[in-house]
């Protein structure tokens, strides 16, 4: 894969409409039911580049791990650094798969409540994490018949601390996303995951979105001929699936209205 820069929208524009243009590759964007662009930094995770849409801020990929198990993100070395980084943080993960593993199904959604309540009582979404991971792994496990490698936890990590992780066709972009989409949903403040057509939204929902729902969680989709009403109701939800496209007139729509639909 050729090197690449990607870059961010300058906080104070409404350039996320311009998002549109972005090539056919995978986008995540993991980001809060907050305020949109100029109110709050948003997180950005995934895709080579942003066309235009004025001034732009080089942001280094700060996540290096070399290729699938011998590392999926590109960065400037080799990915053992990363590696090392979050190396004891896979560790508290693994090191709880066989407790979670003999939990039964109901308990495990049991546990999706305890680390909400948790969050909600002041504990760091970090601290939620180990736990969270794991249960998220089982659940993966469980049903989808697939066990996220130690190496996703780490894309998994890289794209909850912030920071962005550019990963290969076939890599496991759409297990990993939900990892830290159901942490950060814990909050209770709402997590999207962006991808470029309603295809791959509508499809991930379906198939990684089996996951959080099996752990308890609201997953939601936005489709092009979706009402307001529809939409309003699944930007409410946990989670929730829509397009770079979409998400951007969304919130032009909701800054432009003159009247309550």
């Amino acid at each position: 894969m050729t090197s690449s820069t990607v870059v961010s929208p300058p906080l104070n524009s409404p350039a996320l409409t311009h998002l549109s243009s972005l090539s056919s590759t995978s986008l995540l964007l993991l980001t809060q039911h907050n305020t949109m662009m100029g109110r709050s930094r948003r997180r950005w995770a995934g895709q080579k580049k942003v066309l235009d849409y004025g001034p732009r801020r080089p942001i280094k990929t700060m996540a290096s791990l070399g290729g699938l198990l011998g590392g999926i993100f590109k960065g400037t070395d080799t990915g053992e650094s990363t590696r090392q980084q979050y190396g004891s943080t896979v560790a508290a993960v693994n090191k709880l798969e066989n407790e979670v593993s003999g939990l039964t199904d109901a308990q495990l959604r049991e546990r999706t409540f305890l680390l909400k309540e948790r969050a909600s009582k002041g504990d760091s979404l970090d601290s939620l994490l180990p736990e969270a991971f794991a249960i998220v792994r089982e659940a993966s496990k469980r049903v989808l018949g697939l066990r996220p490698f130690d190496v996703q936890l780490i894309g998994a990590m890289v794209l909850h601390k912030g920071e962005i992780a550019e990963m290969r066709t076939g890599e496991g972009k759409t297990l990993v996303a939900i990892l830290p989409a159901y942490l950060n949903a814990l909050s209770g403040k709402g997590v999207h995951v962006v991808t470029v057509n309603d295809y791959l939204a509508r499809r991930d929902c379906e198939w990684v979105g089996q996951v959080p729902r099996f752990l308890g969680l609201k997953v939601g989709l936005i489709q092009q001929d979706m009402t307001s009403e529809q939409r309003r109701e699944n930007y409410l939800c946990d989670i929730t699936y829509v397009t770079n496209s979409e998400l951007g007139f969304d919130y032009l729509r909701d800054n432009l209205a003159t009247e309550k639909c």
